[in-house]
C-alpha cells in the first residue's frame, strides 16, 4: 500500500483520500478500503466524502452492509450531500431511499436523478412534493404529485397576502410518473415575516415560514433609550409547542422562582400546539400575576414566537428560555448580577447539563439531565463556588440566554434567515460582540436542559443548513469554537463545583490507576463493579507541566469529572485528602502498584480504608532489561521466600517505587486478577498469596476459523503505543519484508510513530478502533491470523479479550511463562526469548 510515496505527503489525510479513489479508479477495492479506513479514523475528524469513499471500496468487496452504514455515517455528517444520498437511494431499503429522494429532490438538479427520486416517493405512497426556493422578489421551483387537479402557492404575512395556482406540464421532465409543473412568480412585499404554503389536489402537503423582504421597517419592539439597571425586573420569554412532560416541568419550576423573585416576569407563547394538555395548562396560567400568554393563530417556529413576545415584551432585560429546562431558585438574579457586572456584558449563559461550550460536568457534551432536586443543589453549589465569576464565550446558547436591555436595543431580533430552531441565537451573539458586547458564561448558575426533541431526525439536517448561513456570516467563528474548546477556559469553575459537591451516597470504590492502557483496563474493571451494582471512580496518574497529577472521575458520566490535583503542591495534597475524605471510598484497589507515587500511597494508606491488588500492571519487568536490548528477561523475582527458602529481590533500580509496592502487595486484603493469565503471572511472583479470579465474564466466542495453509494478511492489535511495542512492531515489519514478503500486516489500533511503521511497504495502520467495530474490522481486512503485541506484561485490556475471542488463530507473548496452555492453532512465544526468535517463530507460525 505505502510503495506510492504520495502517502506521506503533507496534509496525510488528503494524500489517503486522493490514493484510495486512485485505488478504486484502478479497481483495486482492498487497497482503497485500507487508504480510506485510515483516513475515517485519524484526524481532522472526516468529512463526508471520506465516509462515501469507504463506502465504495466495502461495496466492491461484497460489504454491502458496512456500505450502507458508512452512507448513513457521511449523511449524519451532512444530510443534504447528493452524492451521498446518491448512493443511498441506490443501495438502501424502503426507508432509507426515501428519506435519500426528499434530500435528492431537495438539492440536486439532474433530471435523471430526479426522476428516479420522484419515483422513490411515489413507490412510498406520497402523493405530492417540492423543491421551493424563496428569494427577496420571487418564488420559484417545481412541484410534482399525483391524481387530477392543480397545484396552488399561498403566501400570507403583512398586508400583500396572495395565492397562484398552475395547472400541471404534460411536457415536464418529471411527469412521468405523474403530474409536474415548475413555477415562477413574483413575491409580494412584506415588512414582517410571511408563510408560504403549498397544495396539491389532496391538500396542502407544505408550509415554510420565511423572513420579511421589507426589513427596513420592522421593528420587534421599542426598545429602551438607556441600560436598565439589573434591579429592574426581567422578562422570561418560553415559547411552548410540544412535550408535555417537560414543558409542565419547565413551568412548574419557573412559576416556584416566579414566587421568590416577584419583580420578575413570564412570557409564554403559545406557539399553535397541536397538544390540547399543554394549551389547556397554559390557559390557566393566563390570568397568574405577572404571567402573560400569548397564543399565535399559526405555528410559528422558535424564531418567530420569540420576536413575537419581543414586541409584546414591557422594557428592561429578557431571558430566552426553552420549555425543555428547569431553573433552580435565584438564577434569574445571579443571571442578571452577571449580566450586570461590567457596562459592555450583553448576553450571560449559565452552566447546563446539555449546554455545549458550559455542559456540566463534561463540556461539549449532552450529560445526562439530572432530577430537579439535583438541578437546585447544583444550583446552590454553584453560586457559593462561583460567586461573582463570568467567564468569556465565543457565543451564548439559546436554551437559556440572558439579554440585556442596551444589547438588544442595539441588535434588535433574532434573525429570521435561519431555518427553523437552531443557530439564532449563535448569530445574535455574533452580532453582539461585533457591536462590542461581550458574550459570557455565568459560572455561578446552572440550569437543567433535556434537549430539543422537536425535530428529531431532521434536527441534524437543520444544524448544517443553518451552519452554512452562519459561516457565511462569520467565517471565523467555528475555529474560534474549536480554540475556546481546546483551552477549555471553564474547566477550573466546574473544578471548583465539584470539589464543593457533597460526594455521591453510594460508597464508590476507588480505582487507582494511570493514564494509557492502565486506564483503559481500570475502565472494564468498573464496568464489571456496575454490573454487580457496585460504583466506581478512577484516580488517574497523570504527568502534568509541573509533575504528577491524580484526577479523579467518574466513568459512568457522572459526578466527579473535572476533579484534579496536582501532587507536587502540599496545599493540592491537603485539598485531595480532604475530597477523598469526602468521598469516603468503601475500598481501594490499585492497578499499577509499582508507579504510585509515594505522597499519592501514603495519603490513601491514612483514609485506613482496605485495599486490593489487582495484577494488572504491577510493574514487575524493566524494558531496560528485557529483549529490546538483545538480553533476555531474567526469571520473575517474587516476594517471600521462594520453597527452597532463598529471599526474593523485586527487579528494579527505583527503591521508592519498591517500597510502594512492596507495602501495597503486603497489606493487600486480596490479590485479584481479571483473567486466568493474570493469576498464573501472579502466583509466580507472590507465592505465598491465594490469588482470586476475578474477571469479565468471557465474551462468545466466534466458532474458531481453520487457518489458512499460508497466512497472507496478518493484523497485528496494539495495546500501549509505546516505544517498546513501537520497536516490535518495527522488527516484524522489516524482517518479513524479505522472510515472508507475500504477507501484508495490517495494525488494527494506533501506534506511537504509524508512519515510521508503514515505511516499510507492507504494514497498514488503520487508527484508533472502537470495541464495538473490531469483529467487523478484522473481517472487512479479509484478515487470516492475529498477533497481540504486549510488549510488556499487561492483563484484562479489552483488546486482548476481544483477539482472544475472535474468529482467528492468534498469536501472544506468554507473560505467564507457559502456566497457560493456549488454543488448538494459538501461538504462545516466551517474551524471554530475543527478539530474533520472536519474529522467527512469529513468522513460523503464519508459515504452516
Amino acid at each position: 500500500m505505502a510503495s506510492d510515496r504520495t502517502i506521506f505527503d503533507e496534509p496525510h489525510h488528503q494524500s489517503l483520500e486522493l490514493l484510495a479513489a486512485r485505488a478504486l479508479a484502478d479497481n483495486n477495492p482492498m487497497t482503497a478500503f485500507r487508504l480510506a479506513d485510515r483516513r475515517c479514523r485519524i484526524s481532522p475528524a472526516p468529512e463526508p466524502h471520506s465516509y462515501i469513499l469507504r463506502a465504495e471500496a466495502a461495496r466492491r468487496m461484497g460489504d454491502k452492509t458496512n456500505a450502507i452504514s458508512d452512507i448513513e455515517k457521511a449523511i449524519e455528517l451532512a444530510p443534504d450531500d447528493i452524492a451521498a444520498n446518491r448512493k443511498l437511494l441506490a443501495w438502501g431499503g424502503r426507508a432509507q431511499r426515501t428519506r435519500a429522494a426528499q434530500a435528492l429532490i431537495a438539492n440536486d438538479r439532474d433530471p435523471g436523478m430526479l426522476r428516479k427520486a420522484v419515483k422513490a416517493l411515489f413507490d412510498d405512497g406520497r402523493m405530492a412534493f417540492a423543491k421551493l426556493s424563496v428569494l427577496d422578489n420571487a418564488i420559484e421551483g417545481w412541484a410534482a404529485w399525483q391524481g387530477r387537479g392543480a397545484f396552488e402557492i399561498a403566501i400570507a404575512g403583512g398586508a400583500n397576502n396572495m395565492t397562484a395556482t398552475f395547472d400541471p406540464d404534460p411536457f415536464h421532465p418529471l411527469a412521468g410518473d405523474g403530474a409536474a409543473v415548475s413555477f415562477s412568480l413574483a413575491r409580494p412585499m412584506s415588512a414582517s415575516p410571511q408563510t408560504i404554503v403549498l397544495s396539491g389536489p389532496h391538500g396542502a402537503f407544505h408550509s415554510l415560514r420565511t423572513a420579511a423582504n421589507d426589513r427596513g421597517v420592522f421593528s420587534p419592539r421599542r426598545f429602551a433609550s438607556a441600560a436598565v439597571a439589573h434591579e429592574a425586573p426581567a422578562t422570561v420569554i418560553v415559547p411552548i409547542y410540544a412535550d408535555y412532560e417537560s414543558t409542565r416541568a419547565c413551568l412548574d419550576s419557573l412559576l416556584a422562582e416566579m414566587r421568590t423573585a416577584p419583580r420578575h416576569r413570564a412570557l409564554l407563547v403559545n406557539d399553535a400546539t397541536p397538544d390540547r394538555r399543554i394549551a389547556d395548562h397554559l390557559a390557566t396560567l393566563a390570568g397568574a400575576e405577572r404571567v402573560k400568554v400569548l397564543t399565535n393563530s399559526h405555528n410559528l417556529g422558535f424564531i418567530g414566537s420569540i420576536n413575537r413576545a419581543l414586541a409584546h415584551a414591557p422594557d428592561g432585560d429578557v431571558i430566552l428560555l426553552n420549555a425543555d429546562t428547569i431553573v433552580p431558585s435565584g438564577f434569574i438574579d445571579r443571571l442578571s448580577a452577571a449580566a450586570h457586572s461590567s457596562v459592555d456584558i450583553g448576553t450571560v449563559t449559565p452552566f447546563s447539563n446539555n449546554g455545549e461550550f458550559t455542559s456540566f460536568p463534561l463540556a461539549n457534551i449532552a450529560n445526562d439531565l439530572q432530577t430537579p432536586a439535583e438541578i437546585e443543589r447544583i444550583g446552590r453549589i454553584a453560586a457559593s463556588a462561583n460567586d461573582g465569576i463570568v467567564v468569556d464565550i465565543p457565543s451564548g446558547i439559546g436554551f437559556c440566554l440572558y439579554v440585556t436591555s442596551a444589547c438588544l436595543d442595539a441588535i434588535g431580533p433574532l434573525s429570521e434567515d435561519y431555518h427553523r430552531g437552531y443557530l439564532e441565537d449563535v448569530d445574535f451573539c455574533l452580532r453582539a460582540r461585533e457591536r462590542g458586547f461581550r458574550n459570557v458564561c455565568a459560572a455561578s448558575t446552572y440550569v437543567g436542559h433535556a434537549g430539543t426533541k422537536s425535530f428529531g431526525s431532521e434536527k441534524r439536517s437543520l444544524v448544517v443548513r443553518n451552519l452554512e448561513t452562519l459561516e457565511r456570516r462569520f467565517p471565523t467563528h467555528r475555529g474560534e469554537c474549536a480554540a475556546f474548546t481546546l483551552a477549555d477556559p471553564l474547566r477550573t469553575a466546574r473544578e471548583r463545583i465539584e470539589r464543593a459537591a457533597a460526594p455521591p451516597r453510594r460508597r464508590p470504590r476507588l480505582l487507582v490507576t494511570r493514564e494509557g492502557a492502565l486506564s483503559e483496563i481500570a475502565r472494564a474493571r468498573a464496568i464489571r463493579l456496575a454490573a454487580r451494582g457496585r460504583r466506581a471512580i478512577i484516580l488517574e496518574m497523570r504527568r502534568g507541566a509541573s509533575g504528577a497529577n491524580a484526577r479523579l472521575f467518574d466513568p459512568a458520566g457522572g459526578l466527579p469529572q473535572s476533579v484534579q490535583f496536582a501532587l507536587a503542591s502540599a496545599d493540592e495534597r491537603s485539598a485531595m485528602h480532604a475530597y477523598l475524605c469526602k468521598l469516603r471510598p468503601s475500598g481501594i484497589e490499585f492497578l499499577d502498584a509499582a508507579r504510585v507515587p509515594a505522597v499519592l500511597a501514603d495519603m490513601l494508606f491514612d483514609l485506613n480504608i482496605p485495599h486490593d491488588m489487582v495484577i494488572a500492571d504491577a510493574g514487575l519487568h524493566d524494558c531496560r532489561y528485557g529483549f529490546f536490548d538483545g538480553k533476555p528477561i531474567p526469571r520473575r523475582i517474587a516476594i517471600g521466600k521462594r520453597d527452597d527458602g532463598q529471599d526474593q529481590n523485586f527487579l528494579g533500580k527505583d527503591s521508592h517505587s519498591i517500597a510502594v509496592w512492596r507495602t501495597i502487595a503486603t497489606k493487600a486484603r486480596r490479590i485479584l486478577a481479571p483473567c486466568n493469565g493474570a493469576r498464573a503471572f501472579a502466583s509466580r511472583i507472590l507465592p505465598n498469596r491465594t490469588i482470586i479470579l476475578d474477571k469479565t465474564p468471557n465474551r462468545t466466542r466466534a466458532p474458531r476459523r481453520r487457518r489458512a495453509a499460508r497466512v497472507r494478511n496478518l493484523g497485528i492489535v496494539p495495546i500501549r503505543s509505546d516505544v517498546q511495542e513501537q520497536r516490535l512492531l518495527g522488527s516484524i515489519a522489516r524482517a518479513f519484508t524479505s522472510a515472508r514478503p507475500e504477507v501484508f500486516i495490517t495494525v488494527i489500533g494506533a501506534t506511537l510513530d504509524d508512519f515510521n511503521l508503514m515505511q516499510f511497504g507492507n504494514i497498514s495502520v488503520a487508527g484508533k478502533v472502537d470495541e464495538n467495530e473490531f469483529a467487523r474490522v478484522i473481517e472487512a481486512y479479509r484478515l487470516d491470523a492475529l498477533f497481540v503485541s504486549a510488549a510488556r506484561p499487561l492483563f484484562g485490556h479489552p483488546a486482548m479479550s476481544l483477539a482472544a475471542s475472535s474468529a482467528l488463530p492468534v498469536s501472544f507473548l506468554d507473560w505467564t511463562m507457559g502456566e497457560i496452555k493456549p488454543r488448538q492453532g494459538d501461538l504462545a512465544i516466551d517474551p524471554r526469548s530475543d527478539l530474533d526468535a520472536i519474529v522467527g517463530a512469529l513468522a513460523k507460525w503464519i508459515g504452516h
